[in-house]
């Protein structure tokens, strides 16, 4: 197969010795290949970062000010996300400096991610829409499972599904030998400072677990869930963000680069040889062996609700004795067992986050 020359450049930068972390690498050495794209990209409607159709608009005030009712399907005259700042303009523009994406980099450096693999790599870069709205544009080869994964995520009939918590992609590019995955901008910052309350920290559970629950339903495994994986529908603003409780969230899967099929009667995979920082893995991902891809999601979320419930302690001093407490630390104790097959399914985990919701809510607890 010929490869145009965006992908060309990328699969030289894949593999052991060539990888280099783009903030050690001049941006003009990774942007140079995007740039040969900008054209194709603003034909759609897109104005990718550092160049002059982006300069033309990134200080523009003409962003939707609604954020859209439904974040999974926003229109085309609402916001991707909800902005607390009062001054508008000044929000965009503190927006445009701060986007991240798995880490700080300047807006529209090309940076990628090496995976403990070190065969792939993550190639992503900022733009606008023709809304002025961020977009992040991820290029992925075709023949790659999450091109397909993607695809079938963003479609109906599972698009439509209120269960379907992964990121909204706009849409799909195609170029000569990869495509271009248009994603709306959300952010990562949900979990500083952690959840003031119980009914903001069981609802952040209850719609991740609903989102694996889908997931494995559809046969797809995420393989590599952890914090910066997960994103929520608010920007960043100036002030701390010390409340969650006081506005309504959406949660979001993203980056499904680890992400594996399987089959309806095996569930063992040897995985994709992704897997995320060693805090959030799960035991057996480090094995050479074949393990159920669903129990180490499940133990792989799990990790992560464990540690955002203890910078809750932390911050806001979450007592232990509290009834519905203990009821959610049993839960997470039992995703988080050390042998897959002692854990909880992500049905029977969802299950457990509905029947503690509703006991945080009555007051029981």
């Amino acid at each position: 197969m010929r490869y145009g020359p965006l992908v060309a450049h990328l699969m030289l930068h894949t593999t052991g010795k060539n990888m280099k972390h783009s903030m050690d690498s001049s941006p003009s050495h990774f942007q140079t290949p995007w740039l040969l794209s900008a054209d194709q990209l603003h034909r759609h409607g897109l104005s990718l970062s550092r160049t002059k159709y982006y300069e033309d608009l990134r200080y523009s005030t003409d962003l939707p000010r609604q954020a859209a009712v439904d974040p999974f399907h926003p229109q085309n005259d609402e916001d991707f996300v909800h902005r607390l700042d009062e001054d508008w303009a000044s929000s965009v523009r503190v927006m445009d400096r701060t986007v991240t994406f798995f880490q700080e980099v300047s807006p529209g450096t090309l940076y990628w991610v090496p995976t403990n693999s070190n065969t792939k790599s993550v190639f992503l870069n900022l733009a606008l829409d023709q809304y002025h709205r961020h977009v992040i544009i991820k290029a992925i080869l075709v023949e790659d499972i999450e091109l397909q994964i993607l695809k079938s995520l963003s479609f109906d009939p599972l698009r439509s599904d209120p269960r379907n918590h992964t990121i909204p992609v706009l849409q799909f590019i195609p170029g000569n030998g990869f495509e271009f995955s248009v994603q709306a901008c959300w952010y990562e910052h949900w979990q500083w400072p952690p959840f003031d309350r119980a009914p903001s920290r069981f609802e952040m559970a209850r719609q991740l677990l609903e989102g694996l629950v889908f997931m494995h339903e559809h046969y797809i495994a995420h393989g590599d869930i952890h914090p910066r994986n997960i994103l929520w529908n608010h920007a960043p603003t100036h002030h701390e963000l010390s409340r969650h409780s006081k506005f309504n969230f959406c949660m979001a899967y993203i980056d499904f680069g680890g992400a594996v099929l399987f089959s309806a009667d095996n569930r063992r995979s040897p995985g994709s040889g992704v897997r995320p920082p060693s805090a959030f893995a799960a035991p057996e991902q480090s094995l050479d062996q074949l393990y159920d891809v669903c129990a180490a999601d499940v133990c792989m979320l799990g990790k992560v609700l464990q540690g955002e419930m203890e910078e809750g302690r932390k911050w806001y001093g979450i007592p232990s004795e509290d009834t519905v407490y203990e009821r959610y630390e049993t839960l997470l104790a039992k995703m988080t067992c050390a042998k897959p097959e002692d854990r909880c399914t992500a049905t029977a985990a969802l299950e457990a986050v509905l029947s503690i919701l509703l006991q945080s809510a009555s007051g029981n607890g």
